[in-house]
């Protein structure tokens, strides 16, 4: 479970009230048993699933994103705690979800870990799931959920009509610009009125201002960019031009034999057969998307508002910060407008020290890497900068030393694909799949290498990473001591620097290295890179080299282009499309 989810409890309190008060809505009409029937059993599992997602529901609209709700999908008598009380039973809870999905009134991401490996390959996976599983890592391994469609308006109907709820959700309090965690248990350590607290707290509202007083900040995504849609097809379609035709015999059928076809540990995500469900969570519009367009019944307009949900539901599962973003469908793109809110900054620090940590952080740098290409500064297309092997460069400067070529490239003294046919016996096909993904690998381990405390937890954080999540298939723990030797071998003037725990510490560093960038240029700061209008590429190329230089030495660092910046011209060719195609625009 991860911080956008809440773990399934029993109903009770206020939300349990309004549960009831929903049985027998027109919501769930058809699918609640009578009142007077035998099965009271089914309507209390209802309650229990409306419950969660009412406390899930009221959380999002507090935090300002979609929080959804946890499912573990082994025993809940080992997972909820509570179960000889309230008697929860996974299979029954089950029969609900499925019920309610089938209904269009409820998303579900059923987790459905490794299905693209091999038989032998899961076993592995298991063991080592758990292995992360006793340690709390419950992401991966629960069905999320989350209100649609009607049930969710309909919830939203309940919340904003009462005010009885902060007995049943947490009461969320609003942050300050500056947060310093303890090094114990991780609580916040109040520092509002030291010297150095104010300090930070003037360098975030300095960034802010400067970040802020910029032209609007929008995001215009083609449809063509969002992940598959479940359950609209017409939209795909729709986005890349093709039209409704029946499938080929190439065609993946059903998804189990798709699966059943496609176990190969090769396989990536993004080969995934189209009618196979998305892994991500599918979030549900704003509250009023259906009322808008209550006036206007029209069929082709009806249709464009239900394109225009599962369009802002695909986003939303990849960027969750987005759910309360005002959007609008044009054309064959979707457009969203960054709210300032999203462009606030904070300031963490950890470990009870001002010189851990310190980076900034915002909502609008959650929207994904491989989206920002299409974000928009006063409607002009943009660019992102990154430093180039940052913390490794801020070692080589510590150490008086200039880094050469990639970090990262290791090709002459390790070879991942070789070494794990050595462990477990690849074909061809498999080797090649392990090399093409050794520069992932490698930079993964490297940073690994700088951020653990000492020799054993580091090697204890490679055998047990998400690799799996990561590269598409796990990797034997035998592979990591060729890898560390190969690594010290190629970063020898700073090899004394790792398992040093010195990642936090260099995090300290970048974090004035962006204050610097960002209030001398304004960019929008993601850490390490900033994105900046495309035409001021070179102001903010110069910026994040000269306030590198004068940090460290004179030491000359390499900056990179994330992407190739889009052309006004491109940015508009995805919006073309006649109101007769596409029903024209559509506000939400």
């Amino acid at each position: 479970m991860d911080k956008d989810s809440i773990l399934y409890d029993v109903a009770k309190g206020y939300a349990a009230q309004i549960a009831s008060k929903m049985l027998d809505g027109e919501v769930l009409d058809g699918l609640m048993p009578h009142q007077k029937t035998y099965r009271e059993q089914r309507r209390e599992n209802v309650r229990q699933v409306l419950f969660n997602l009412i406390k899930a529901q009221s959380l999002s609209r507090a935090h300002r994103r979609l929080i959804k709700v946890a499912v573990p999908l082994t025993k809940m008598r080992e997972s909820v705690g509570r179960y000889d009380e309230c008697h929860i039973s996974y299979r029954q809870v089950k029969s609900v979800i499925e019920a309610f999905e089938s209904a269009g009134l409820l998303g579900v991401d059923q987790g459905k870990p490794f299905y693209q490996t091999s038989s032998e390959w899961k076993k592995r996976c298991v063991e080592e799931n758990r292995l992360r599983t006793k340690n709390g890592a419950l992401r991966g391994r629960v069905t999320e959920i989350w209100a649609t469609g009607e049930l969710k308006e309909a919830i939203g109907g309940y919340l904003s009509g009462n005010t009885h709820l902060g007995a049943d959700v947490e009461m969320i309090v609003e942050e300050p610009a500056v947060l310093l965690r303890s090094p114990d248990d991780g609580e916040l350590i109040d520092t509002c009125d030291t010297p150095r607290a104010s300090h930070f707290q003037s360098t975030v509202a300095e960034v802010c201002s400067q970040v802020r007083d910029r032209a609007r900040i929008s995001l215009h995504l083609p449809l063509t960019a969002l992940p598959s849609i479940r359950g609209n097809t017409s939209l795909q379609q729709r986005s890349s031009g093709d039209s409704p035709s029946s499938p080929s015999p190439s065609s993946p059928t059903s998804s189990s034999s798709s699966i059943r076809r496609n176990t190969s540990p090769h396989r990536q995500p993004s080969e995934v057969p189209a009618d196979v469900s998305p892994s991500y969570p599918v979030p549900s519009p704003p509250d009023n998307t259906l009322s808008s367009i209550r006036g206007n019944t029209s069929p082709h307009r009806l249709q464009r508002a239900h394109e225009a949900e599962k369009a802002h539901e695909a986003v939303v599962r990849r960027c969750p910060t987005a759910w309360m973003w005002a959007h609008e469908l044009k054309g064959n793109r979707i457009e969203y407008t960054v709210p300032e809110m999203a462009l606030e900054y904070q300031r963490k620090f950890c470990r009870g020290s001002w010189d851990c940590g310190g980076r900034f952080y915002a909502d609008v740098q959650n929207v994904p890497s491989e989206w920002r290409k299409h974000m928009r500064i006063g409607g002009k297309p943009v660019t992102e900068l990154d430093y180039d092997n940052l913390h490794i460069a801020m070692l080589y400067a510590g150490e008086g030393r200039q880094l050469s070529r990639d970090a990262y490239d290791i090709t002459s003294g390790f070879n991942l694909g070789a070494e794990m046919d050595e462990v477990i016996g690849l074909c061809e096909e498999e080797i090649q799949f392990y090399r093409q993904r050794q520069r992932k690998v490698v930079k993964r381990a490297l940073n690994v290498l700088i951020n653990a405390e000492n020799y054993q937890s580091a090697y204890e954080a490679l055998k047990h990473h998400g690799w799996t999540e990561e590269i598409g298939a796990p990797l034997a723990g035998e592979v990591f001591k060729p890898l560390v030797g190969a690594l010290r071998k190629k970063h020898k003037p700073i090899s004394n620097h790792f398992h040093s725990d010195a990642g936090i510490r260099l995090q300290r560093k970048d974090s004035d290295l962006a204050y610097e960038v960002m209030t001398q240029t304004g960019a929008i700061g993601i850490h390490d890179g900033f994105v900046i209008e495309a035409s001021r590429e070179k102001e903010l190329r110069d910026a994040m080299k000269r306030a590198f230089a004068e940090a460290l030495g004179g030491y000359d660092i390499g900056v990179s282009r994330e992407f190739e910046p889009l052309t006004e011209e491109a940015g508009s060719a995805s919006d073309t499309g006649s109101a007769s195609d596409t029903g024209g625009d559509l506000s939400l």
